[in-house]
């Protein structure tokens, strides 16, 4: 696991609008919904959850 990857989604309060790169799949961006199981938890706009194991994520863009 990314420990600044990590370090960062734990400081972010639940409800932030932040964008994930994970590789190559492509950017999503959602409201933070917080850690579950070691994935991050993004609510998008259209209300589908997605979960990012927080070891795939290679950046975490808060604009």
């Amino acid at each position: 696991m990314s420990c600044s990857v990590f370090a960062t989604l734990a400081r972010i309060s639940l409800g932030t609008v932040i964008t994930i790169h994970a590789g190559t799949t492509p950017n999503h961006t959602g409201r933070f919904l917080g850690i579950e199981n070691g994935n991050a938890v993004l609510a998008a706009n259209n209300g589908t959850i997605f979960f990012f194991p927080i070891d795939k994520i290679a950046v975490v863009h808060i604009p």
